[in-house]
Parts: C-alpha cells; structure tokens; sequence
C-alpha cells in the first residue's frame, strides 16, 4: 500500500525525529509513502492534501484533535485513516487498536490492514468520534490532566476557576430511546452535566449519561471518580442509549463541551445526532 503521513510534531508524545522514524518502519513493512507532511504550521492544510492525494490511506500521528480533523477531511467515502496515538488521551487509537505505542500499532496494522466503517456524533456541525461532555463539568478535562501528572495544586486551582463545581448550573437533556428498550420512547431530564458517547457494540448508538449530584459534596465524589475510572462508574449517573440528543442550558447561557477532549462551547440549545457512516479506518485483520 502507498501511505500519505500526516504528523503533529506538538502532540505531546509524538518524539523528536517522528519523520524519520515512521518512514523507516513503513519502507521496513513492505509499504511505500506518497507524501509526508510533519509541521504544526498549516496542518490543516497538510490534512486536507493527503484526503486528496492518490494514496491508498492515510496515516496519521498526533493527540485526538489532530486525528479528527483528519477523520473529517476523508469523511465516509475517502481514504481510510490509521490513527496512531500521539496525544495525552488518545481515545480513538485505544478504541480501535488497543494499548501499545505507536510503532506496535502500525506494525499489528501494516501486517493485515482491514478497513472498518467508524461511526460519529455531530454537535452543530462539529463532530466527535469517541464522546462529548456537556457543562461545567468538562473542566475536569484539564484537572485530570494535572492530576495524572501528580500536580495537586494546579488541579484544585483549575477546579475552582472554571466553576467545575457549580451545581446551580442545569441542563435540560431529551432525547429519544433506541427501538426495543423499555419505559416511554421520550426522555427528559434535568442534570448538571451530560455525557453521550459512542457505543463500541457492531450496532452504533449513543450512550447518554445524565450527571445529576445533590449537592457540592456528591459533586466532589462524582469528579474524583471520572477522573479515575470514567464516566461510566461515576455516580450519582443515569445511563440510556438513543440516536439523537438535544441539551438545552436552562438560563439561556452557553454550553462548555469537550469534544473527544477538545474544550469548545456552543449556544444553546445544542443539537446531538449519530453519524452512522463517518469514516473509515484501517484496523489490524484481528481487531474488534
């Protein structure tokens, strides 16, 4: 196969001397390269000429943001895209390939590449492929940050300046129940935070999940435990599955989000749908 790059040299754990390195164990694989494109200046740019180049896929190297921005130029009917973990997070790889650094994950790949379709949520036109969280809880994204690098006092500072703990804040969550679950087809609730994520099941869906503490106090609890084991052994949470989800902020006032990690904000209200075919995605012949 003949690979377009793409690599963010910025991204937190992509190496010094990336090019080099990534070139060599593609030639080593058997595999060639169309064009390689390492800079953080015009990556969008540098994004959008491998969509369109004459490769049979792209690669691309770098955190979530980079590898979305990707995944959005090729779309469902372009290149494939194998995306390897650059970033903090790195979601979509662990999602797709598992735990490994980046040389194991294009070696498993390379070896028998498969394409997979790769479902999406679009939010107002933006998407996201792994999850969205909406309300001030999403600051939790730069304190579980500083707290996996062991910086305590820089993640009680992030909590207190971004209101990461206002429960006086509400949103208005309805969506619309998969065929087949139980209990009445439309849903609303009233919870402090949300998360809808994508589903991994072969069937895409979202998982919608309504953050609703009682007080400062359970608020607290509810943090600490998604910034150690994730939002789905959070609690106080309650958990459905839909294909469309609206939120509302109850004052009229924006929403801060994070899109697969990314902070943004939008207007309310904010509109949720599942993108059934978004992209593809090379995966190893034995990935699930």
């Amino acid at each position: 196969m003949k690979f377009s790059v793409v690599i963010n040299p910025l991204s937190r754990t992509v190496p010094k001397g990336a090019a080099d390195e990534i070139e060599a164990a593609i030639r080593a694989s058997g595999h060639d390269i169309a064009r390689l494109h390492c800079s953080s200046g015009q990556l969008a740019s540098g994004v959008r000429t491998a969509a369109d180049s004459d490769a049979d896929a792209v690669i691309v190297w770098g955190g979530d943001g980079t590898i979305a921005c990707t995944l959005n130029a090729c779309g469902a009917t372009g290149l494939p895209v194998l995306a390897l973990p650059g970033g903090t997070m790195n979601m979509l790889p662990k999602r797709l390939h598992g735990d490994g650094p980046w040389y194991e994950v294009l070696e498993r790949v390379l070896s028998g590449p498969v394409s997979q379709t790769l479902a999406a949520g679009d939010v107002d036109g933006q998407r996201f492929y792994i999850a969205a969280l909406f309300g001030r809880l999403t600051g939790l994204a730069e304190t579980r940050e500083a707290v996996r690098k062991g910086e305590l006092v820089n993640a009680a500072q992030a909590l207190v300046e971004g209101d990461v703990l206002d429960v006086e804040t509400r949103l208005r969550l309805s969506w619309t129940k998969m065929s087949g679950r139980p209990g009445n087809t439309e849903q609303t609730i009233s919870a402090v935070a949300a998360a809808v994520a994508l589903n991994s099941s072969p069937v895409p869906a979202f998982e919608v999940a309504a953050i609703d503490p009682n007080n400062t106090m359970d608020l607290v609890s509810t943090a600490l435990d998604a910034m150690v084991h994730g939002w789905k052994e959070a609690g106080p949470v309650e958990h459905d599955v839909s294909e469309t989800v609206t939120v509302h902020e109850l004052e009229g006032g924006d929403i801060p989000a994070t899109l697969d990690g990314e902070q943004v904000s939008f207007t309310s209200p904010v509109h949720i749908q599942l993108v059934e075919e978004a992209a593809q995605v090379l995966c190893a012949e034995t990935s699930h």
